[in-house]
């Protein structure tokens, strides 16, 4: 290998880490969440299986299932083959990773690594591949060196995924009329449409949207569906459509559990109908009242609101106009609630009542708080442990800040013979991994010192969580990349 190719591959893998390390800052910025639990996933291509005829495109998505646990953080990598023989992929790219190492782009295999922020259940699309069909016969798409993280940690299970499709003719004629005699053939009819909802997507839960849409595949041999839209939970659809629809729409469905009937048709009859419910909340909880009686630092706040459909969820409770607190309705004692540690003097209470859709109604009342608050030490703690966090997030990124500096004044070293590529990278490589340390020491002790802070809020506390998952993150792929960098200059 030259010195240019060995200069220009190490960079780009020393700028995928600092691309890594600018995802963690967002981390620490956004994520708040409890303590991880791994959790076992798998690989599966969507759809496993079909039939293309020549000349035709089509998608194939590869998805992470994970088998209906929540999983935070989650980092994937692999390659994507296929027979080039038979196909010919035109396009790939990432859908819900948001942090990319290494970019897919359609070839004669599509490698790919990245990750996701945040909370993942059910199933995550990682990529989208638009394959072109060129020859006829079997094609298969396979995933190899499948590799899914979490926290640091493998929770990939089961082997790697494979899918088969059938290319066709291009233009096949279609087939003629049997003979009279061989229509006696039993054609079983079609399994019923599995349908999914983007505006509505899970039956038990209420939304604050009022335009609903429905969508479902359109096997082969389906000729006609029949659909139904009404508030009964068996009815049998009447509305013929043919061809059939992959998707039914309406605007403006007025609040209530409602249900979309269908069931598709082929040459053997009819499928057993799918009846899928949503539930339509778009009206805020009813008007309410606060009262509120002060006492010694405290106030004995009485209130209960209804929601005459899909019932009160929560209430936020606020002091003026500061930062509102989340208080569950079995929080309240015969519809009262106690605010503790609160300054002397005249005060408004805000309360917001949040129904299951998340319609929101508001109410405040004044009240005048008595009593002394003493100077104690834990005052000080409590005004300076919120700026110690962010101190802590700053000194991540005044590091963070160095360690860019220091990539690119080893970058500008590297036109310099192949040997001293070698060692500075080396040395770039060992620094790195010493910064980090130095920097998750300081970090760990930081958010030790906070972690036993009194009177703590939820905020801080989810500003802590977040660091710690940023940190385990971070240096998953932080080690992942300089040992890259290692292979390739051995």
């Amino acid at each position: 290998m030259s010195v240019t190719h060995t200069h220009i591959y190490t960079t780009q893998i020393l700028m995928r880490t600092l691309l890594l390390l600018s995802g963690i800052s967002i981390v620490v910025a956004c994520m708040g969440t409890g303590v991880r639990t791994a959790h076992a996933a798998s690989y599966s291509f969507s759809p496993p299986s079909g039939s293309y005829a020549v000349g035709s495109s089509f998608t194939v998505k590869l998805l992470i299932n994970t088998d209906g646990k929540t999983i935070r953080g989650v980092v994937g990598g692999g390659v994507v083959t296929y027979d080039t023989a038979k196909l010919t992929a035109t396009n790939a790219s990432f859908i819900d990773f948001g942090l990319p190492v290494t970019e897919p782009k359609a070839g004669t295999t599509i490698p790919f690594e990245g990750g996701k922020i945040g909370n993942s259940s059910g199933n995550v699309t990682v990529l989208s591949i638009t394959f072109k069909a060129k020859a006829e016969g079997a094609a298969t798409v396979s995933l190899t060196n499948p590799q899914i993280l979490e926290g640091g940690a493998s929770i990939h299970s089961g082997t790697a995924p494979t899918a088969s499709y059938t290319i066709t003719p291009a233009n096949a004629p279609t087939p003629s009329e049997p003979p009279k005699e061989e229509r006696k053939v039993n054609i079983p009819a079609p399994e019923p449409p599995s349908i999914s909802s983007k505006t509505h997507p899970d039956p038990d839960l209420w939304y604050s949207v009022s335009d609903v849409e429905f969508n479902w595949d359109i096997p082969y041999g389906v000729t006609g569906m029949r659909t139904l839209f009404d508030g009964e939970s068996s009815s049998e659809p009447t509305e013929l459509d043919e061809p059939p629809k992959s998707t039914w729409k309406k605007s403006n469905v007025d609040d209530g559990v409602w249900y979309f009937h269908a069931g598709y048709q082929n040459r053997g009859g009819w499928s057993s109908t799918t009846h899928f419910m949503i539930h339509v909340d778009t009206t805020p909880p009813e008007e309410f009242t606060v009262s509120a009686a002060g006492g010694d630092l405290t106030a004995q706040v009485r209130f209960e609101a209804k929601d005459a459909l899909s019932g009160i969820a929560l209430y936020r409770v606020g002091i003026d106009g500061g930062r509102t607190r989340d208080v569950q309705t079995t929080e309240l004692v015969s519809g009262g609630y106690t605010l503790t540690n609160l300054d002397p003097g005249n005060h408004t209470i805000t309360v917001i009542a949040v129904d299951m859709a998340g319609n929101e109604t508001e109410a405040s009342t004044d009240v005048m708080v008595t009593g002394e608050k003493p100077e104690v030490e834990s005052e000080e703690v409590g005004t300076s442990g919120l700026s110690a966090i962010y101190w802590v997030s700053l000194l991540f990124m005044a590091a963070l800040a160095a360690v860019v500096t220091m990539l690119v004044q080893e970058r500008r070293r590297f036109h310099e013979e192949k040997e001293h590529i070698k060692r500075e990278t080396s040395e770039a490589g060992d620094k790195l991994i010493n910064i980090f340390g130095v920097l998750r020491d300081e970090i760990e002790e930081k958010v030790l010192e906070l972690s036993h802070k009194p009177n703590m809020t939820d905020n801080e506390r989810n500003i802590l969580e977040g660091l710690k998952d940023a940190l385990d993150i971070s240096e998953e792929l932080i080690d992942k990349e300089i040992e890259d960098v290692r292979k390739l200059l051995k």
